[in-house]
């Protein structure tokens, strides 16, 4: 393995720029053009309240590789240490190498969602193998940094940092283990108020509480959606601790400010999701909730890095 990775070498910085670029034309699609994403991908595209949904799923995920595509573009700074680089792409490459694993192992199993054509999946997992192997080749380059496990971030932004984690950890927990259930517990009865699908074959959404067809098989894609935006989340909490364990309270600053914006980011979502809520006329029971949990840890974050007299070095070792 170590020599695959060092027979062609790519800069740790030049990987994570290429890392960043991907995740935000994959983000873009999601956060702004859905509906000419999924026609870009020639997968089935959705109508009435299922359209609406999806949108709403897509943009969960689309956050998510919104905050990869930002961490890769701080940790690329030529001011962030080499040896802080080199675990920043050993994440990278872990993320791409895990999504290419996890989609590719639905399609061997024949549990990819009959919505996205094979030939799109080829297409993800051809990009998704070749960013990892450009990751891990940063990674080499760079000196195989590992996390140094156990050790927590450090510093004046170390416990805001973890707040952030905490918040995110609640929702890629749901989302990726208890899908249907943490979806209902947010939309309840949504899901089970979708069309069920006209063919087994392009059928687009059954649920256990009101199966349409088999319960084995392919699951919905909107499902797999939710799902994927879950295990996202989690490849970030890991990413961001990770990259802490090795970093001084420098870096714990520049992941600081990179979760902040993302939340900040998810405030506005958040207020178009009201939007939504009252142009459908779904039930949104948790929304008071979610408002209180997510706007107090952004406010912390905010306040947190805001206020701290903090100067980032052009060495980026110390901080005064």
């Amino acid at each position: 393995f170590a020599f695959c990775c060092s027979s062609a070498m790519v800069s740790p910085s030049a990987a994570l720029r290429a890392s960043q670029w991907v995740s935000l034309g994959f983000s873009t699609g999601m956060l702004y053009f859905p509906t000419k994403m999924m026609e870009a991908y020639k997968a089935e595209t959705f109508e009435g309240d299922a359209a609406t949904l999806f949108t709403f799923a897509l943009g969960i995920f689309g956050l998510q590789l919104f905050l990869s595509s930002m961490m890769a573009a701080a940790m690329a700074r030529d001011a962030v240490p080499k040896h802080v680089q080199s675990l920043s792409c050993f994440c990278q490459g872990l993320g791409w190498l895990f999504f290419a694993l996890n989609d590719g192992a639905l399609y061997a199993r024949g549990l990819w969602p009959h919505a996205m054509p094979p030939e799109s999946l080829q297409v993800n997992l051809g990009i998704f193998v070749a960013l990892a192997a450009i990751c891990f080749s940063g990674w080499a380059e760079g000196g195989y940094e590992v996390p140094d496990m156990g050790v927590l971030p450090e510093g004046r932004p170390a416990l805001p940092l973890v707040v952030a984690c905490a918040n995110l950890l609640f929702f890629g927990v749901g989302c990726a283990f208890f899908t249907e259930a943490f979806v209902d517990l947010f939309l309840p009865g949504v899901l089970q108020s979708l069309p069920a699908p006209t063919t087994s074959a392009r059928g687009f959404f059954s649920t256990k509480e009101v199966p349409a067809g088999p319960l084995e098989g392919a699951p919905p894609l909107l499902l797999l959606i939710f799902a994927n935006a879950g295990k996202c989340i989690l490849v970030n909490i890991a990413s961001l601790l990770s990259i802490a364990s090795v970093g001084d309270e420098t870096v714990a600053y520049r992941l600081l400010r990179v979760v902040s914006l993302a939340n900040v980011f998810y405030l506005g979502m958040f207020s178009r999701e009201g939007v939504l809520a009252v142009a459908t006329g779904w039930p949104s029971p948790m929304r008071l909730s979610t408002f209180v949990q997510c706007f107090g840890t952004t406010y912390y974050c905010c306040a947190s890095f805001a206020g701290m007299p903090f100067t980032l070095l052009q060495e980026g070792r110390k901080a005064k």
